[in-house]
């Protein structure tokens, strides 16, 4: 039976094998077959020992390099020491009976006669022949037992290289072991191994390479920074791919408690998380919230240290918000165009004006989501809110500015003048207000902020611009019908909080509660107008500023 499965170098191309001679044949016999070997190569012609063991191993072709290297390997004890680890000895009347049966290709018969008696020969024997056979766990039994035994140790030893030979003994399961890992995969041999020393040094000698391994692909992915969001989450998915299976690998051998397990984890996962940080901050890729949680998601699974799992927490639980309250993907470009609407108006001061542009630039794309969602779409009725609740802060904030300017002192000689323009001002704040207003009557709004904010506040505008002669009688444009929507809106660039509308109220109540008669206020503004025009028939602009203090005298004595 040929076994082709067979892989380890150190059995195909053992030197002892190249030169067709036991582990622990003599030194003679071992020339002899070079020199012949020597000879036939010469003149061409192919040699064969009967230890070729072709039905087992691979075939080899002898060379003279390869026949001179193998003589070379055999020079110093502790190399005929090392390879005959790994090839056959015959030493007792046992053994000569087995290597019959091994050599005809009896292969079970060789073992079964080695398993009759224990000893170093029948052990070394039976460990060759498992590799052959890529049984691992039988391997791993007879070089336990072998090994185990300082006298099989010692016997092996002096059959191969006599006495004096300068070998440290202790050190030959290790150097067994060393062979064995580097040319066989660690987790066919680890589970196998039941010597609790072996163990350890397996695991410390399989740990190291894929640490590095891992270390490397991490190394790489930070190569990617700075490159641009698509370099950073494509870094970041390879990482993962790349290092699967080796930390599944580590984790074998290292429990997560394990200080070099969660240095290297820990690293890898904030690469991994900072591959979707920066994917996501550069991207403008609709789903790049989506794309960048699986990162993060992942990072958030293999860390192990308290501090690396906080941040990947906190990050993972920011971008489910994010996503939450991502729009529907048929209207993220709309969406992007109003939040940046949102993003330039926060910059400027609280005027009027600017909520007036806030409006008319963000109506074209509400009524755009409107058409793809539906007028009862609660994202709609959410972000349309959102811009109204904006401009009402702005509408609310000037027109209490302008309401200031009634507070003026009686007893200022300019305080018929500065009520003048005051008035003048407020009229005009108002007007614009209330163009506000009526452009906002146009956008749909959520039930609740409609009724409790929005219908509050204009009724109160309303109020003042009676008050103050301010036409309210604009022909009614459409009015949106409130809609129900199961969330409350969304915290706006500019709040509207229940304060400033209550500033808003207040104002317009000590307002009225200083004309508990009727129409004081428009009384007042009458005779100032009287005496103005009457004092600058008479003396020009100078009689009409007295005429209009003189007229706003007399209402201050009636008013008192």
């Amino acid at each position: 039976m040929f076994v082709n499965e067979i892989r380890m170098n150190v059995l195909n191309n053992n030197p002892y094998r190249l030169l067709g001679v036991y582990a622990n044949s003599p030194t003679k016999e071992r020339l002899a077959n070079y020199n012949r070997m020597k000879a036939f190569l010469k003149v061409g012609k192919p040699v064969s020992f009967p230890l070729d063991l072709p039905q087992y191993l691979q075939p080899n072709n002898r060379t003279d390099a390869l026949v001179a290297d193998a003589d070379a390997k055999l020079a110093l004890p502790k190399e005929q020491m090392f390879y005959a680890q790994f090839w056959f000895v015959k030493t007792t009347p046992l053994d000569e009976v087995a290597f019959n049966h091994l050599i005809a290709g009896e292969i079970d018969k060789a073992e079964e006669i080695w398993q009759k008696k224990e000893c170093a020969s029948s052990l070394q024997n039976r460990i060759v022949c498992a590799l052959m056979r890529n049984d691992y766990a039988q391997t791993v039994s007879c070089a336990e037992t072998l090994y185990g035994n300082m006298q099989y140790v010692g016997q092996l030893v002096s059959t191969v290289i006599g006495t004096g030979g300068g070998v440290d003994v202790t050190n030959l399961p290790f150097a067994f072991l060393d062979a064995l890992c580097e040319e066989t995969d660690v987790k066919k041999i680890l589970p196998n191994i039941t010597n609790s020393t072996w163990k350890k040094y397996i695991g410390e000698k399989a740990v190291k390479p894929l640490i590095d391994k891992i270390q490397e692909a991490v190394d790489v992915a930070k190569k990617s920074r700075g490159k641009g969001s698509l370099a950073r989450l494509n870094a970041g998915k390879i990482l993962v791919k790349d290092t699967k299976n080796t930390l599944s690998q580590l984790k074998n051998f290292l429990s997560i408690s394990d200080l070099q397990y969660q240095m290297i984890a820990d690293k890898l996962g904030l690469e991994i998380l900072q591959c979707g940080i920066d994917y996501y901050n550069e991207s403008d890729d609709a789903d790049a919230a989506h794309k960048a949680m699986k990162l993060q998601k992942y990072a958030l699974k293999i860390v192990v240290g308290q501090m690396a799992k906080d941040r990947c927490k906190e990050n993972v639980d920011i971008l489910q918000e994010i996503i939450d309250n991502l729009p529907p993907s048929d209207v993220f470009a709309e969406d992007k165009a109003i939040h940046e609407e949102l993003r330039k108006y926060c910059l400027l001061p609280n005027k009027i004006c600017h909520a007036i542009t806030l409006l008319n630039n963000t109506k074209s794309h509400l009524q755009a989501i409107k058409r793809k969602l539906g007028a009862t779409d609660d994202y709609y009725l959410k972000i349309s809110t959102r811009i109204v609740g904006n401009a009402l802060s702005n509408v609310i904030a000037e027109v209490n500015e302008a309401q200031s300017m009634f507070g003026v002192d009686k007893g200022d000689s300019n305080a018929a003048l500065a009520a003048i323009l005051g008035m003048s001002h407020v009229k005009s704040v108002l007007e614009e207000a209330w163009k506000a207003t009526r452009i906002m009557d146009g956008f749909d709004m959520e039930a609740g902020f409609k009724s409790k904010r929005y219908n509050e506040n204009c009724s109160i505008l309303k109020g003042i611009c009676d008050q103050l002669g301010v036409s309210t009688s604009i022909d009614t444009p459409r009015t949106s019908t409130p809609r129900t929507s199961q969330n409350e809106p969304t915290s706006t660039a500019r709040p509207y909080p229940t304060t400033t509308n209550s500033t808003f109220e207040n104002r317009q109540q000590s307002s009225t509660s200083s004309i508990s008669s009727g129409d004081g206020c428009v009384l007042g503004l009458v005779l100032s107008g009287l005496g103005l025009v009457i004092g600058g028939a008479i003396g020009g602009v100078g009689g009409a500023v007295v005429g209009a203090l003189f007229g706003f005298g007399i209402w201050g004595k009636i008013s008192d």
